[in-house]
């Protein structure tokens, strides 16, 4: 078994001799009879490091023996130096003693059990059994600060199955036996069985900063950070408050109230422009309607309106098909796509879906519906005009039968 001696929070290095060393398809798997860098496990992320010239990208567990993912191999029975990076191991530490802070918090402010945690290199999360407001989440942040600034120390104690039992702890991992069970309390508000590393003490945490929050599985999913990315995170908010309050010419603190009021504004905007253009549809309908062709007993709009989107085409051809016998066949220029809309009147036997079919073959577009109504698009294209009078003949032809 691999000697673990990453959790002495003081020693960066070690000397270690080679057991093992194993090709792998990216590199070279290395097993030491003693350690500094932790192997991944815990929900928290696998240190990085060196051993002697040899750069270490990944370590793992297996059967108490720690193997390091290397760049180049080591030979066996090789006395070696071994050190771990410090800014990734810290970082690491910091979020994995924070996720304990918030959990044990949680447990004790609210009856929230920690059901899931998760590190990534730019993200943590923890998801909670309970669902927490606003107001909640915001009294965690703030108690969890608190015991970093209190700057407790960090204890462990190593523990046999049958002591483990008589010991009050927040959470403790299935399946436990043996002599060698780890017992950590944290900034003097969490306590449970623990593989990982933790700072030596809660202040060295530095912050912690829940980031965003969703309603997951009936209870919480909360993002945190801690350390440099609860900085990182700030600066990135703050700098983010600042340009929206020089877009708006307002004070940061005043942002939120700037926003909702251009959201009003835009809504209503939004609502008139609605009234507007269903009132000009209306109005070229009629219009359209006067001049249109009657084909044996129906009428046939062909109608090219550009600006149009999808919706705003439906409601055109609504209108048109309301009251009279018609087909209607409308079309919209919008960016580098042409839309389309076949509808039918009520009681007019001509399928709108076989005539999509057949102006998709023309265009090269894709749609389709219903034999009442049909809708689709294409790529926009020189001629369009041309195309326009085609399938107008096409149409005629086919509704003369």
């Amino acid at each position: 078994m691999t000697k673990k001696l990453y959790y002495d929070s003081e020693r960066i290095e070690c000397e270690a001799t080679v057991l093992a060393s194993e090709k792998t398809e990216d590199g070279y798997d290395i097993l030491l009879d003693a350690t500094v860098i932790y192997p991944e496990g815990g929900g928290q992320l696998s240190d990085t490091g060196r051993i002697a010239d040899a750069c270490v990208s990944h370590a793992r567990e297996s059967n108490g023996e720690i193997w390091h993912r290397t760049d180049r191999t080591l030979p066996v029975g090789a006395t070696v130096h071994v050190a771990f990076d410090p800014e990734p191991r810290l970082d690491h530490t910091q979020q994995h003693t924070g996720e304990h802070i918030l959990s044990g918090l949680a447990k004790t402010l609210f009856g929230a059990v920690n059901v899931g945690f998760h590190m990534a290199e730019d993200y943590a999360t923890i998801d909670l059994d309970l669902p927490l407001n606003e107001e909640q989440l915001c009294l965690l942040e703030t108690e969890a600060n608190r015991a970093v600034q209190r700057n407790v120390q960090t204890e462990t104690r190593i523990v046999s199955g049958a002591e483990l039992d008589a010991i009050p702890l927040r959470k403790r991992a299935k399946g436990l036996t043996g002599e060698d069970i780890r017992i950590v309390w944290c900034g003097g508000v969490d306590s449970c069985t623990c593989c990982g590393t933790h700072c030596a003490r809660s202040g060295e945490v530095g912050a912690i900063k829940i980031t965003a929050h969703m309603n997951y599985k009936g209870g919480t999913r909360l993002w945190f950070a801690c350390g440099m990315r609860a900085v990182a995170d700030a600066q990135k908010n703050a700098l983010l408050a600042d340009k929206l309050a020089r877009r708006f010419s307002t004070k940061p603190e005043n942002v939120l109230a700037a926003v909702v009021k251009q959201g009003d504004e835009l809504a209503a905007a939004k609502r008139e422009l609605r009234m507007r253009t269903e009132a000009l549809l209306a109005y070229r309908a009629a219009g359209l309607m006067q001049s249109a062709e009657p084909v044996c007993g129906t009428k046939l709009v062909v109608h090219a309106e550009d600006g149009l989107n999808a919706q705003e085409l439906k409601s055109f051809a609504e209108k048109l098909c309301g009251e009279e016998r018609v087909v209607a066949v409308l079309f919209s220029h919008v960016g580098d796509t042409v839309y389309y809309q076949l509808s039918r009147a009520a009681g007019v036997p001509f399928s709108m879906r076989e005539a999509c079919a057949a102006l998709n073959a023309m265009t090269g577009g894709k749609g389709g519906g219903r034999d009442d109504a049909a809708q689709g698009s294409a790529k926009a294209q020189t001629g369009f005009a041309e195309l326009l009078a085609q399938f107008e003949g096409y149409l005629k032809k086919w509704m003369r039968g």
